[in-house]
C-alpha cells in the first residue's frame, strides 16, 4: 500500500513564521498578538479540554509562563468572510491554542506564536486533525471522534472510499488510515458513524463527552447517527429516549403490522411509494459511478452528501435495492 507523506510539524511551522514575518516588515508579533481573530467553527472543531486539564493548565501557566507556542493562520478578511467589506485586509486566526490564549489573556501572561499559510478553513481543519492526533494523550472517545473525522474529510474530498496517493496509486480509504491508526478497517467506518452521531449533539454535551466527564455508551451515539432529530440532542436523557425503541407495546404487535403492511404493499404493487437515495449512502458504500452509470446521469454530475434522488419501489426492486414483495 502506499504510504501518504507524514508532515514535519515543527519545521513547517518555524520555516512558515520565519518567511512571513521576514517578507512583511509592517507586520510584528505584538500587532499580531494584539489583532488574533477567534473563529467558533474552529475553536469547536477539536475536543475541550475537560475542567481538570484546563485547572492543570493553568497551574502550570501561571507557574512556568506559556511555553508552547500558539498557532495563528496567517490569511486575508477575504478569505474568511466572502462578504468581507476589506478583503485584502490581514487576518491573524487563532487555530491552535485557544485555552493557552484564554488563560494567557486572563492572567496578563505573554505568549509566543508560530505563523502558518493555508489556502482555506478546509486546509486549516486537516492539519488540526493531524496535529491534535500526534500530540496530545486523548480520551478514547477523543481518538475515535478524530478518525471519524479525518475518515469523512478523505472520502468527501475524493468523492468515495478510494484515496490517491502521489504516486498515483488507488487505495482505499478505511484500510490507509486503519494501517495509519493500528485498528481495524471495521473500527474506521464505526469511528466515522460515531462522528455522525456526535454531529447531532449540542456542543456542550458533545464536548463533555469527548473530554469522558459525561459517560454515554458509544453504541447509543452511533444509532443517533441512525435516528432522525430537529434540533440538536441536550441531555443524556433526550439521547436515550431518541435511541431507545419505544411505541408499540410487544414484538409481537409490530410483527403484525409489519405483515398487513406487507400484504398491503403487493396488492397495490408499490403504487405511491418511493426511495430516497442519499449522496452520503453513495458514498460510504462506494457506489457513486455505478448510480450515475444506472441513472443514465453524466459523468459531470456532481454526488455529494447533499445529493439527494428518489425512485420508485419498482426501480428499487429492478436495481437490486431491495427484494420483490
Amino acid at each position: 500500500m502506499a504510504a501518504m507523506k507524514s508532515i514535519d510539524f515543527k519545521k513547517q511551522l518555524a520555516v512558515s513564521t520565519a518567511n512571513t514575518l521576514k517578507n512583511n516588515k509592517l507586520i510584528s508579533s505584538e500587532n499580531i498578538k494584539n489583532n488574533i481573530v477567534i473563529l467558533e467553527e474552529l475553536k469547536n472543531f477539536i475536543p475541550s479540554l475537560n475542567p481538570e486539564e484546563y485547572d492543570s493548565l493553568e497551574q502550570s501557566i501561571i507557574a512556568n509562563g506559556c511555553r508552547t507556542p500558539l498557532l495563528i493562520w496567517n490569511t486575508t478578511q477575504g478569505v474568511i468572510d466572502a462578504n468581507s467589506a476589506n478583503p485584502d485586509e490581514p487576518a491573524f486566526v487563532l487555530f491552535d491554542g485557544h485555552h493557552r490564549y484564554e488563560i494567557c489573556r486572563k492572567h496578563g501572561i505573554d505568549f509566543q506564536i508560530d505563523l502558518m499559510s493555508f489556502a482555506s478553513k478546509e486546509e486549516v481543519k486537516d492539519f488540526m486533525i493531524d496535529f491534535q492526533v500526534g500530540r496530545r494523550n486523548m480520551t478514547p472517545e477523543q481518538l475515535s471522534y478524530l478518525r471519524g473525522l479525518k475518515y469523512q474529510r478523505l472520502k468527501s474530498k475524493q468523492g468515495g472510499a478510494r484515496l490517491t496517493a502521489e504516486d498515483g496509486t488507488s487505495f482505499d480509504t478505511a484500510e490507509k488510515l486503519a494501517d495509519e491508526f493500528k485498528v481495524s478497517t471495521a473500527t474506521i467506518k464505526r469511528d466515522a458513524v460515531f462522528v455522525e452521531g456526535l454531529d447531532k449533539i449540542a456542543t456542550e454535551l458533545k464536548n463533555d463527552i469527548l473530554a469522558g466527564t459525561t459517560k454515554v455508551d458509544k453504541k447509543a451515539i452511533q444509532q443517533l447517527a441512525k435516528t432522525a432529530v430537529d434540533t440538536p440532542v441536550t441531555s443524556v436523557d433526550e439521547l436515550q429516549r431518541l435511541t431507545t425503541k419505544k411505541g408499540l407495546s410487544s414484538q409481537a404487535s409490530k410483527s403484525e403490522l409489519a405483515i398487513t403492511v406487507n400484504e398491503r404493499v403487493r396488492s397495490s404493487e408499490g403504487m405511491g411509494i418511493s426511495l430516497e437515495i442519499s449522496g452520503g449512502f453513495l458514498i460510504n458504500n462506494d457506489l457513486v459511478a455505478i448510480w450515475k452509470q444506472l441513472r443514465g446521469l453524466s459523468e459531470e454530475t456532481i454526488i455529494d452528501l447533499n445529493y439527494r434522488d428518489y425512485i420508485s419501489l419498482a426501480q428499487a426492486e429492478a436495481f437490486g435495492i431491495v427484494s420483490k414483495l
